[in-house]
């Protein structure tokens, strides 16, 4: 299956079919070739880790590397990119991989993390033995429940509708209470 080929700007994957290239035994310097000092100012590292061994990294940074060496590419496959990450990573990184789809990119995240697909991703496909099992454009499909452990935010919405309680779907907490509010006034 041709990944580039999915539909959707930024694509959620559910899988276990997939892994990340083997960079053991080379340093950070072999791996992000292309605008260097870009690339790591975007990913928020500096030039001090180039020198370093990549198995020496943080899972965290580990990733922050990958995704430098790939900036440059019309398609971006980042593979659990979400390990190790903090909250606040993820969100800067949702913001920059919004940015980098205006820039005609694609990007692919292969992760069992939905808090990193949640008010970004625009296409989910659940993969298993390289084929497709299950796709849809709505995190709030409740088949996707079968496959990935869903953010509190969409448990709780689906929990209320399933309750009888009429919810838009909201990404963030602060809209949500505003709309919650809004149902008791």
């Amino acid at each position: 299956m041709e990944l580039e080929k999915l539909d959707g700007n930024i694509i959620g994957i559910i899988s276990n079919d997939f892994q990340n290239e083997d960079f053991s035994g080379k340093k950070v310097r072999e791996i992000i070739v292309k605008k260097v000092n870009e690339s790591l100012k975007m990913v928020r590292l500096n030039l001090e880790i180039l020198d370093k061994n990549f198995e020496d990294l943080s899972s965290r940074d580990m990733n922050k590397v990958i995704l430098a060496s790939k900036l440059q590419e019309k398609v971006i496959i980042l593979i659990n990119f979400s390990k190790g990450m903090l909250k606040k990573d993820l969100e800067y990184f949702k913001a920059l991989f919004k940015k980098i789809k205006n820039y005609d990119r694609k990007i692919i995240l292969i992760d069992y993390n939905a808090e990193l697909f949640i008010g970004l991703v625009d296409h989910y496909y659940v993969f298993s033995n390289n084929q497709i099992k299950y796709e849809t454009k709505d995190i709030f499909d409740r088949v996707l429940e079968n496959y990935i452990d869903m953010p509190s935010i969409v448990r709780f919405i689906n929990q209320c509708e399933s309750d009888g309680i009429r919810l838009d779907h909201y990404y963030e907490l602060d809209e949500l209470l505003k709309a919650i509010y809004r149902i008791k006034s």
